[in-house]
């Protein structure tokens, strides 16, 4: 098994290395990235509110949210605000990982 070239898992109960860990040492190692890193393609009703997200990012208030759409004179919608939201937080949750 390949090991990961990143910084070490963290200690604690669980110090398995993620599948994920795995697949990115082969293509790192190999130059080819596996298709299991590879997610599913954006849907294109939603395109439009993942190139907002990566544009605004990060979020992390609100407030920012707000001046973020003032700044590029967007109206956004109260599920727009929710899904952004949403995308910081599951970004959040993966870079603490």
């Amino acid at each position: 098994m390949l090991k990961p070239s990143g910084p070490r898992p963290k200690k604690g109960p669980d110090k398995r290395i993620t599948i994920r860990a795995q697949l990115e040492a082969i293509a790192e190692k190999t130059g080819k990235r596996p298709a299991r890193l590879e997610g599913p393609p954006c849907p294109p009703e939603l395109s439009y509110l993942w190139e907002w997200y990566c544009s605004a990012r990060p979020i992390e208030s609100l407030a920012e949210l707000k001046a973020w759409a003032d700044l590029y004179g967007r109206k956004l919608k109260p599920h727009e605000i929710t899904l952004l939201r949403r995308l910081a937080s599951l970004e959040d949750r993966v870079a603490s990982a």
